[in-house]
């Protein structure tokens, strides 16, 4: 009778995985998020160090390098471009697109990637692509900010190149059977925004068809970054990142099936599901972001007459610029209309997990126009947006946070100062070019423009004014 419940007990430990990935209709995302969930307590070590390595083999689901059908992956990556350049790629078996925001190159043929100890990346096509007569070389930073100088600057350049007598093939140190994709942690990761808006949406999209067998290799590493986004990173890829050797012994030659190098940008905080890879939208991105970070499904929000406790609002907190001089009278205030509130400072947003829990659980995100405002995609569905729009920011206020709110499933209200309530007033004279025309001043360049309106003022709320957009706030979250 005791062997016959050990066996039970046994079996039920076994089923355990295969009932969780049935439940999540065989979700990889999650199935790979639940095994590093298991083991991240004794994980302490950064993301990408070669010590791993032996260590995430026990994690992997059956589905390893050796079994992907590399017909498969060659039909994915074709799916990555769209017209003349899918074309392209099935007749050469190599094609790249350029973009206001992006360049990207897709392989379907085999390559050798060597990264040296300099962060520079080279990439020796020795399948059988074919580059357009009269090139023997195609140079990209991956980074899909192109429009930002500063953001190629600190981009390092991956260098394509032609295997011929001049540029034969280098031996394979490390054979793969799934393809890679090459971006850059540099431009401006960092800043919370970018992370999302540059990187964590593009790859999101281009690995789309790919995950989880596709092999992450990152430029310009920077070992925080990776720690940081480690959860989202592990749900994308099954394996350990690829990063610049640490000294001239450790670098390697990584061979391919074939490669991606760039990512797939579509717009401020959005997917378009009409753009290829296609049919991904901006909330199928925040489905993967939430089931990554383990984020729970919230109930629809009960009415004033049956919710047990007040609604939660969540106050992005500004400490160098645009930053909310009456912040405690616009807190008292939010109690008053009969929020709860919680204070988000820029030190409790370096914690991703606890602040993506922390506005997860809120019905309203306050906050003046800032990066803060990019933690609304850890809202859930229905929750509303509120953004105080400083003087002379009306259409980056627009673009950046109204607009994407739409393809989130969110609700916005948003609140623009006067004048008298922008610390600009103390600086130029009310009849000044700064504060009567500042299109006019945008028009002279960011340069220009940024040390007024995003470094050089802040802001101190009306709260007669401001009353108004918090009764709206609690009107939409009630429903």
């Amino acid at each position: 009778m005791a062997k016959d419940s050990t066996k039970h007990a046994l079996l039920g430990i076994l089923l355990i995985p295969l009932i969780y990935a049935f439940v999540l209709r065989f979700d990889a995302t999650s199935l790979r998020s639940w095994a590093i969930q298991l083991r991240e307590p004794q994980k302490e070590t950064d993301v990408g160090q070669e010590q791993l390595r032996n260590q995430d083999d026990e994690f992997r689901v059956p589905s390893k390098e050796n079994s992907i059908d590399a017909e498969i992956t060659r039909l994915n990556l074709q799916q990555l471009l769209t017209g003349k350049s899918q074309e392209d790629l099935l007749q050469n078996e190599i094609a790249c697109i350029a973009t206001t925001y992006s360049d990207m190159c897709i392989t379907t043929s085999a390559v050798a990637i060597h990264i040296t100890t300099s962060n520079t990346t080279n990439l020796y096509l020795t399948g059988n692509q074919k580059l357009p007569s009269g090139t023997s070389n195609i140079t990209i930073r991956p980074y899909p900010r192109k429009i930002d100088l500063p953001a190629m600057i600190h981009t390092s350049p991956v260098n394509l190149h032609q295997a011929n007598a001049t540029a034969a093939m280098p031996p394979c140190d490390v054979n793969h059977a799934v393809p890679a994709v090459i971006f850059s942690t540099g431009g401006f990761a960092g800043n919370f925004f970018h992370d999302i808006n540059d990187l964590l949406i593009p790859l999101f999209l281009t690995s789309s068809l790919l995950r989880p067998n596709v092999q992450l290799i990152l430029t310009d590493y920077e070992s925080w970054w990776a720690k940081k986004y480690q959860r989202v990173l592990s749900a994308v890829s099954f394996y350990d990142i690829i990063t610049s050797p640490t000294n001239e012994v450790a670098r390697k030659i990584h061979c391919f099936p074939g490669a991606v190098v760039g990512l797939t940008y579509h717009g401020h905080l959005s997917c378009n599901k009409t753009k290829a890879p296609g049919n991904l939208t901006t909330v199928d991105f925040l489905h993967f972001l939430h089931s990554s970070l383990f984020l729970k499904a919230h109930e629809p929000p009960k009415s004033v007459a049956t919710q047990k406790e007040k609604p939660l609002m969540v106050l992005i907190s500004r400490r160098n610029s645009r930053t909310l001089l009456n912040e405690e009278e616009v807190i008292n205030l939010a109690k008053e209309v009969g929020f709860r509130v919680e204070i988000a400072t820029p030190k409790a947003m370096s914690d991703l997990q606890s602040i993506a829990e922390l506005i997860h659980s809120c019905r309203v995100l306050l906050g003046v126009h800032g990066a803060g405002l990019t933690n609304m995609v850890f809202l859930s569905p229905g929750s509303v947006l509120v953004q105080v729009v400083p003087w002379g920011l009306d259409w980056v206020s627009k673009a950046y946070y109204h607009q994407p709110t739409y393809g989130m499933g969110l609700k916005y209200v948003e609140y623009k100062i006067n004048i008298e309530e922008s610390t600009l007033i103390e600086k130029y004279p009310i009849d000044h070019q700064v504060i009567v025309d500042p299109l006019s001043i945008h028009k002279k360049g960011y340069q220009v423009s940024k040390p007024i309106y995003i470094d050089g003022q802040n802001v101190r709320l009306n709260l007669t004014r401001f009353r108004k957009t918090l009764e709206t706030a609690m009107q939409l979250a009630e429903f």
